[in-house]
């Protein structure tokens, strides 16, 4: 049985769990009348304390030595204070030392968003291990393939999922799943960390071919910031998307740093979301635009709302689009809303918020502070403002480098810049606004098309939710460009009903852009699939489509 101490009951109030425990000590109490009544205990010389941590793992050592029952993480079954994460990380020290990982050795985690994830992972800071994310949509094949190519001979995952892929007769070496762990039997461990740190691995991609390892340096996490006034209750913030994705984690980071709580779901359901936001009194919400969309529609279906306490959302993983802009600022006008937009790669870039988004049309706001972007043209010169280019960012919050493979490397990191993979350009008053992934233009007869351009004409259309546009290899043009549409009005339609649907929205579009970028062909789904990180998976969609035989353009 795994370690348990903080463990809740499925109630607003908070079941004991064990002698020192914050749920033992607020018994009986809701989370927020437990927690005003623990701070106003603390000792006057630690109120208004801002003093910032050199890393996550010491923030979380200085919460629990100061406020021990203050909770830092929750998810749906367990909840850990300070105190008790500190100790679990201590006790992972103990468990993977015992197991023969040593400073510098690497581990393998598949692990869903929960509790003990972020504790393992505080306990690799700590002791100078390699932690190696993984997606945990990954076969069993796939985690084969990527341990061949790492230097790890241990997966840390949960029963469910070595149940589900058949781990023991397909894996090799050694796997541990979290329930059959005790934890009390191993010893509280301060690690052994070197002065040269260690590093992070993600391999979470995967969608347009075999996935890269990004290879992040631990220091990256610590964001200096300083922690949150002592005397006050603890922001609650709920992360929806898994903390497998660096941003995620990057926030989880920057959450626990503060002495703030991080509140994870493990699951994309939206009753399950508004009951945690509600439950822990949640004010910060971070989530991808696919979310956000799925949200608003659970929101007309249901007349729910978000809680009064929630006041800030942040979007991530893919730029919002105008139309969905445009509903966010129309149904939510009270809530501040940021897009931020950044990369695996290089962290952070951009962000803006609601209120600028009519002022700025399609910008995803400035270049942050801690950084330098330029964008390049194909001869790898800088280009004047509005020349559309790839970005290229300058950061201390870049990777190292992809995780054995020098050339690809090489050929993404230049002079300390990162290339990556986006399009855009920079305006007059230094907004980065973005056009594409490089990968995804459509060349059709020569021509380039930018897919977000034509989705964004779609979506703006009567009875359209959502669009992708894809290039479709074409033997004469090259690629044609073609549309997937998720109307609004689910229901099956007749030929005749869907052949007008489709003439009306090619008109749409012929009204709206030039000729080459008008689809070739439109094709109804009843879902868009998404990834892990809640974009849109245009290889599948790909996959779903035939060209029409004859086209329309050229």
């Amino acid at each position: 049985m795994l370690y348990e101490a903080g463990r809740f009951a499925p109630s607003d109030r908070i079941a004991s769990a064990g002698a020192g425990s914050f749920s033992e000590a607020c018994e009986g109490e809701r989370m927020d009348e437990a927690i005003g009544r623990q701070f106003r205990s603390i000792p006057l010389r630690w109120r208004g304390a801002r003093r910032p941590m050199k890393d996550v793992s010491k923030s979380i050592a200085r919460w629990a030595s100061v406020q021990p029952q203050r909770p830092a993480v929750v998810d749906e079954n367990v909840a850990l204070s300070y105190g008790e994460l500190d100790e679990h990380a201590g006790r992972w020290i103990g468990f993977l030392q015992s197991a023969g990982v040593a400073p510098g050795d690497e581990i393998l985690l598949l692990l869903d968003n929960r509790a003990e994830f972020v504790a393992v992972l505080i306990a690799a800071v700590r002791a100078d291990f390699v932690p190696i994310a993984l997606n945990v949509h990954f076969t069993a094949e796939d985690i084969a393939s990527l341990a061949a190519r790492t230097r790890a001979s241990i997966l840390i995952t949960t029963r469910t999922f070595a149940n589900e892929r058949d781990f023991e007769e397909k894996l090799s070496f050694r796997v541990y799943c979290l329930e059959e762990l005790d934890l009390c039997d191993y010893p509280n461990c301060a690690g052994s960390a070197t002065e040269l740190g260690s590093d992070i691995v993600f391999f979470s991609s995967g969608t347009t071919g075999a996935p890269k390892g990004i290879v992040v340096p631990k220091s990256v996490f610590d964001m200096a910031l300083p922690p949150a006034d002592s005397g006050t209750a603890p922001q609650a913030h709920l992360l929806c998307r898994p903390l497998f994705f660096r941003a995620h984690l990057t926030a989880a980071c920057n959450i626990l740093q503060e002495g703030g709580t991080v509140v994870l779901s493990g699951q994309a359901d939206f009753d399950a979301w508004i009951n945690a936001m509600a439950l822990r009194r949640v004010s910060f919400v971070s989530m991808g635009p696919i979310d956000l969309m799925g949200l608003l529609k659970f929101f007309e279906r249901t007349g729910a709302k978000f809680p009064s306490s929630v006041n800030h959302l942040m979007i991530t993983g893919a730029p919002l689009p105008d139309s969905l802009k445009a509903t966010v600022t129309r149904r939510m006008p009270d809530l501040k809303v940021t897009d931020l937009y950044g990369t695996s790669e290089t962290g952070a870039i951009a962000m803006i918020d609601n209120d600028e988004w009519a002022a700025r049309g399609g910008s995803c706001g400035k270049p942050a502070f801690f950084l330098h972007a330029v964008v390049r043209g194909e001869n790898g010169k800088e280009l004047p403002a509005r020349e559309v280019g790839e970005v290229w960012v300058k950061t201390r919050y870049r990777m190292r480098e992809y995780y054995g493979d020098p050339a690809a490397t090489s050929e993404t990191i230049e002079d300390d810049y990162i290339g990556t993979g986006d399009l855009g350009f920079l305006d007059e008053q230094g907004y980065l606004h973005l056009s594409g992934r490089k990968r995804d233009l459509i060349n059709r007869s020569g021509f380039h098309i930018f897919p977000e351009e034509v989705e964004n004409v779609l979506r703006a259309a009567r009875d359209v939710e959502d669009a992708v546009v894809v290039g479709l290899d074409h033997p004469e043009r090259m690629q044609e460009p073609v549309a997937f549409i998720r109307l609004r009005d689910q229901g099956r339609k007749d030929g005749s009903s869907e052949s007008a649907k489709i003439q009306e929205l090619l008109a749409h579009c012929e009204s709206r852009l030039a000729r080459y970028k008008v689809p070739a062909a439109v094709w109804f789904v009843q879902d868009i699939p998404v990834n892990a990180a809640g974009k849109a998976d245009r290889r599948r969609l790909a996959q779903r489509a035939v060209l029409p035989r004859e086209g329309t353009f050229g």
